[in-house]
This record gives structure tokens, C-alpha cells and sequence, in this order.
């Protein structure tokens, strides 16, 4: 067959180049228009194959979300964003992704809530934690969740994995949820890459896995019959060294990013916090910080809030706003004609956005 899709690049192709040259070796689509007769009049081929004709309706419906929303970027033809769990908002957007540790930060005392909370109408806090996931899982979602075509980028991503990579070898889960060591850093790295490449690049915070109790995951796991391992399939030991690892990849990124901002560039501003060693140095925390062994408890939640916070204020310079981000407080607003006071404050935050002064 020598007609083969046309499309130049998207998440729909196949990936394997055609003998033409493309980017895609899928078939494109075939289409048969009928005649009066209701007999096929006309037939042939489309430019693109079915897979890259959907992407492309997707990214033309984010185009018409993202302009009505006002998310055009300057100097920027068109807002694209085509990935399959992007978001558009009309606020900044804070990316809480990881696993089970991020997955149910927006629980009791959970540091998801309490970010919600603290960057209310100046961010949104979005919850993209998924439970029993590990690093290798995490670099399939990329695409999905932070598409590089996106108009609007986070502004901070907080990235926590290692504690399902780090399942001994020698568990039952070890296929499913294990990942070793090397391969590990690497996808860290990878996703760390992938964020750089978002324009512009977030902040990112790369946080890692908290300390696990063996001994009391190990009665969590046969309480609710997780798999029936004869020893635990965590240890502490283990899961220090793929801590320390996480915090490796995060110093080599941020000292990466500060000779990239002496030279001029602009780079992924990276820092890393050690959950493990925090939670860990605190009198009985394996009974306090930990709820099973190895999920934090509302105790451990509210420390990582803690010290959350101080590594985005103190060392990512993110602060929360006490002026409200998108508009403007009740008490500047004209309620006898509201729609102008909204307005009004709307076009300021736009030119507040291209580098103008912003006054009230």
C-alpha cells in the first residue's frame, strides 16, 4: 500500500516512520460519497489516519474552550492543548501529582486541601494522584496530563513517587507496582524533562516517599488480603535509598536550572523535599505520622503541609496572594453595574499580565 497518513506529528500517530518519510504508517481514512442513485459517486482517501483525525478535533474544540476563556497567548496563533486529562482554567494551576500519598491529600488534614485552601481564588489546586501507581507508570501519563501543547501550563507541579517503586524484589507485587532503582532516577529525570519542555516551564517541587513501617504494613496487607507474601514487601532500608535518590535527581535538576539562569536561559526552577528523613527524625512516627504502615496519617499529612508550604514560600518563591487573582473583592465592585467593575478589573489583570502596573 503506498498511501499512508500525512500527519506531521501528534499524540495519535503511530510512531513508525513510512516509507514516505511521515511520522505516522497508519492507513488514513477512507470516504465514500453517494450519488442521487444513493450509490457510492465518489471515494477516497483522507489526508490523515482516524487516530490523528481525532486528536485533531480534540485540539480544535481545547482552541474553542481556551479562546472564549480568554487563554490565547500573546503573539500565539491558536491554544492547543490536546491532552486526554488537561484542564483549562481561567486561574493559575498548582498540579499535585504522585500516588497514593498524593491521591488522598485532599482527606482530613491532607496538604491537597490545606494548598486548596491557602491559594483560594489566586490558584487552583489540582489533584492528579493515583493510587498504587509507580514512576514508570507516572512518564505514561505525561502526555495525558501535562500535554506539551498546552496554552496555559501549571505553575507549580509537585511531583511524589517511589513508594510503590520501592517493593522488594522478592514480593508478589514486585511485576506489578516494583520498579528498580536506576530505572527509577530515570524516569524522574524523564518526567522533569517533560515538564521543562512545557512553555512556560512550572516550578516543580519533587518530594519523596515518606518512611514505611513494615511491620504494620504487612498486618495492613493481610487484614485486607493485598497478596499473602510471607514477609514485607516494603522495608524501611529500601525505601530510604530510593528517597535519597529522588532527592538526587531534584539537586542535579536545580543546580541544572541555576547555571541555566546564570547564562541567561530559562530554566525548570526544581527543589526537593525529604519527606523521608522529616517524618522519620519524629519521636514514634512509625505510630503518629503513618495511619497502615505506610499511608500518612492526619498527623504526617499535616507535617508535610508544614514543610510543603516553607519549600514553595521559601525556596520556589510561591507565595499566596491576598488579592484575589481573577476578580476583584465585593467591595470593588459597583453593584449598581457590576458587569463594568468586572470588566474593568479583568482588562487590568490582563495588562498586569503582559508586565504592566496593576492598580485598583
Amino acid at each position: 500500500m503506498d498511501v499512508f497518513c500525512r500527519c506531521a506529528g501528534c499524540h495519535g500517530c503511530s510512531g513508525v516512520r513510512n516509507p514516505l518519510g511521515g511520522t505516522c504508517d497508519k492507513a488514513p481514512q477512507r470516504y465514500k460519497i453517494k450519488g442521487k442513485s444513493g450509490k457510492p459517486d465518489r471515494e477516497g482517501f483522507r489526508a490523515y489516519c482516524k487516530p490523528c483525525l481525532r486528536k485533531q478535533e480534540q485540539a480544535r474544540a481545547a482552541r474553542s474552550s481556551a479562546t472564549e476563556l480568554g487563554f490565547v497567548p500573546a503573539g500565539s496563533p491558536s491554544a492547543r492543548a490536546s491532552g486526554h486529562d488537561h484542564v483549562p482554567g481561567n486561574r493559575p494551576r498548582i498540579v499535585l501529582f504522585g500516588d497514593s500519598i498524593t491521591e488522598q491529600s485532599f482527606g482530613e488534614g491532607g496538604f491537597g486541601a490545606a494548598l486548596a485552601d491557602r491559594y483560594r481564588r489566586h490558584a487552583d489546586v489540582l489533584l492528579r494522584g493515583y493510587s498504587g501507581y509507580n514512576s514508570r507508570d507516572a512518564v505514561a501519563l505525561l502526555k495525558h496530563v501535562f500535554p506539551l501543547d498546552d496554552p496555559t501550563p501549571p505553575v507549580l507541579v509537585t511531583v511524589c513517587f517511589g513508594a510503590n517503586d520501592a517493593v522488594k524484589e522478592t514480593s508478589s507485587m514486585a511485576d506489578v507496582q516494583g520498579c528498580p532503582l536506576p530505572e527509577y532516577a530515570e524516569n524522574l529525570r524523564f518526567i522533569l524533562h517533560h515538564l521543562s519542555r512545557l512553555d512556560p516551564p512550572p516550578r516543580v517541587l519533587v518530594m519523596t516517599p515518606p518512611p514505611v513501617s513494615a511491620r504494620r504494613w504487612k498486618r495492613t496487607c493481610e487484614e485486607n488480603a493485598y497478596h499473602d507474601d510471607p514477609t514485607p514487601d516494603r522495608d524501611l532500608n529500601r525505601t530510604g535509598r530510593y528517597a535519597h535518590a529522588a532527592l538526587g535527581v531534584a539537586r542535579a535538576a536545580g543546580s541544572q536550572s541555576r547555571r541555566g539562569a546564570a547564562s541567561g536561559d530559562s530554566p525548570l526552577e526544581v527543589a526537593g523535599l525529604n519527606l523521608f528523613d522529616k517524618l522519620a527524625g519524629v519521636e514514634r512516627w512509625e505510630e503518629t505520622m503513618l495511619s497502615d504502615g505506610l499511608h500518612l496519617s492526619r498527623a504526617g499529612y499535616e507535617l508535610v503541609t508544614a514543610l510543603m508550604v516553607d519549600a514553595l514560600e521559601r525556596t520556589l518563591d510561591l507565595e499566596a496572594d491576598e488579592n484575589p487573582s481573577d476578580f476583584p473583592s465585593f467591595l470593588d465592585v459597583d453593584h449598581r453595574a457590576p458587569s463594568a467593575s468586572v470588566d474593568a478589573f479583568v482588562v487590568k489583570k490582563m495588562r498586569a499580565a503582559r508586565g504592566e502596573a496593576f492598580e485598583m
